[in-house]
């Protein structure tokens, strides 16, 4: 009798394991559609890209639609001022997020538990009703029309120094300790002991960094009104209205614009799953 409840549990067990896996597979292929749709159209004339049913491998292949990117429009200048913006804000962020995060989650010091949460409230400001004030602000300093406009506000992440302090606080403190009784001074410390130990939470600071910043749409579009100083989000829109219909070179357009956020992610997927499962948020 009891192997039989038990062989009935197995049954009913597997049973609602493959009911899952058939309900998140279905799932994670819906997500995954239109970015397959958006690849295989880029690849395609553009009298098949309404075909229907839909066709995912192209029937005749069209690989003229990259060339017209890159040699036919202002695709590149959109593609290096996103890399330029980008990469400056990614290593400023990396640079002072992880400080903060050491101060307040390593050292001791006069008002830190108030400081940190007047700090993260700021999370609770929604980033538009920042807008106006900025824009305010940036013209009095002469920097609207500039890549600094979209530089400047990357620098501070709220969200990446709670994410590090809670991957630095994970680091047994006995390390520190014996290294600071060893002579190391705090500079030493934080560079050659804490941030080695704590690679997948700047994996995971770093991915989610370039993303928001590779990503950012509203700020280009209020803070720069010069063609050529266009990011890839803003450029993009252009030239969408330049490609009218032509989906197809849309589409093409699109798929380049992801490359550096799939790379990226390739890359540091395994640091960035590594980072949430071990660095539980504490108090």
């Amino acid at each position: 009798m009891k192997e039989k409840l038990n062989g009935n549990y197995k049954a009913k067990r597997l049973a609602g394991r493959i009911i899952a896996t058939v309900i998140i597979g279905g799932l994670a292929l819906m997500f995954v559609f239109p970015f397959l749709w958006m690849l295989s159209t880029s690849f395609k004339y553009e009298i098949d890209v309404m075909e229907f049913p839909v066709r995912l491998i192209p029937k005749n292949w069209n690989f003229k639609n990259y060339a017209t990117v890159f040699l036919k429009s202002d695709f590149p200048g959109y593609y290096l001022n996103s890399i330029k913006v980008t990469f400056f804000a990614v290593a400023g962020e990396l640079c002072i997020t992880t400080m903060a995060a050491y101060a307040f989650g390593r050292l001791n010091f006069r008002g830190k538990k108030f400081l940190f949460t007047l700090y993260l409230s700021t999370m609770m400001v929604p980033g538009q009703v920042l807008l106006l004030p900025k824009y305010i602000y940036f013209s009095q300093l002469h920097i609207t029309n500039t890549h600094l406009a979209l530089i400047l506000p990357s620098l501070f992440s709220v969200f990446g120094v709670l994410l590090m302090r809670q991957v630095f606080m994970q680091i047994p403190f006995e390390y520190t300790e014996a290294a600071y009784i060893d002579g190391a001074s705090h500079l030493r410390i934080f560079w050659n002991l804490i941030l080695p130990l704590a690679k997948p939470g700047l994996m995971t600071t770093l991915l989610l960094g370039f993303t928001w910043s590779w990503n950012d749409y509203i700020n280009p579009l209020v803070f720069l009104s010069n063609e050529e100083l266009f990011t890839l989000t803003v450029g993009l829109q252009r030239f969408q209205e330049d490609a009218s219909t032509n989906y197809a070179l849309i589409m093409a357009g699109a798929t380049v614009s992801l490359i550096p956020l799939i790379i990226l992610f390739l890359f540091t997927q395994k640091y960035f799953i590594e980072s949430f499962a071990s660095a539980g948020v504490k108090g």
